[in-house]
């Protein structure tokens, strides 16, 4: 369970930082801005679900 809870922890830390990127990006702008928003969203959106996934696999043998 601790390897589990870890890896939520260090997910939770990158989608902030990606969070942050995105927030950036806007502020800057740049001919990238709209590529590279689009690819840390897409990476938010798998590490979001990384943790779904992880919380009900906690959920799931902690009940047993």
């Amino acid at each position: 369970m601790g390897n589990v809870k870890s890896a939520i922890k260090d997910d939770k830390a990158h989608m902030s930082y990606l969070k942050r990127d995105v927030n950036d990006d806007q502020k800057a702008g740049g001919k990238y801005k709209d590529i590279n928003q689009t690819a840390d969203e897409k990476h938010i959106s798998k590490l979001a679900g990384d943790v779904r996934a992880d919380h009900s696999f906690i959920s799931k043998h902690m009940n047993k």
